[in-house]
């Protein structure tokens, strides 16, 4: 991921080397985003049949997010980046109740919300009406899951530190408005939650295949305001 990132920042480094320089002015640009998102970890092998399936299902989701970016000079910019993805399913299948195996009701509600400062290199068309950018990141990746099993509400909650690495495309509509895609991968893993139930509340620690990946690809479109 490292060589990727390098590959991709000079890439757009050179690519605006022949840009219009002259008369240059720093500027914030506000952008919002949504879109379909994808989790990438993988089901733990242990996982079966009917629970396989629904834990699939819970893999892919939409995303919402926003960045508030300041670009000082031609190519490079700092800010901060907000990305929630969301994914919610309910199904009857088998699952252990109190020791007991049954079939049942479960329904999952998943958000995980990664808040980051970001650091990024744009290049720019001579008239500067077409953009592209990368943006690198490192922050806070936290998870977080309402759910029902049987008669029984359950929570789970945890946090991490994630890893951002995110590209774009922007071409303008007016003077200050523009549209634009972009795709994002975010990474990170939790290796404990909390679990409460009503009854109780634990701290559960996962290892192996059973840790919880958190990481996510995103493609979203949106808008992009320059201040």
């Amino acid at each position: 991921m490292k060589k990727l990132s390098l590959m991709l920042m000079m890439s757009v480094i050179a690519m605006g080397s022949y840009a219009q320089k002259k008369n240059y002015v720093p500027y914030f640009r506000i952008a919002i985003n949504g879109g379909y998102s994808y989790r990438m970890g993988k089901v733990a092998s242990d996982i079966n049949g009917e629970a396989r399936n629904y834990m699939k299902q819970l893999k892919s989701g939409f995303n919402i997010g926003a960045d508030a970016t300041y670009y000082f000079n031609y190519s490079f910019g700092l800010g901060i980046k907000y990305d929630r993805f969301q994914s919610s399913r309910s199904a009857v299948i088998p699952v252990v109740v109190e020791g007991s195996n049954m079939r049942t009701n479960v329904m999952d509600n998943i958000s995980i919300n990664y808040i980051a400062p970001t650091f990024s290199v744009q290049s720019f068309n001579a008239s500067r009406t077409q953009y592209v950018y990368i943006n690198f990141s490192v922050g806070y990746l936290g998870f977080h899951d309402d759910g029902w099993v049987y008669r029984n509400k359950v929570t789970l909650n945890g946090a991490t530190v994630g890893v951002g690495l995110g590209m774009g495309y922007d071409i303008r509509l007016t003077r200050k408005l523009f549209a634009g895609g972009q795709v994002d991968l975010i990474t990170g893993g939790l290796k404990s939650y909390t679990r409460e139930d009503g009854n109780s509340r634990v701290r559960v620690n996962l290892e192996g295949e059973h840790k919880e990946d958190l990481s996510h690809l995103s493609f979203a479109l949106g808008l992009r305001l320059d201040i």
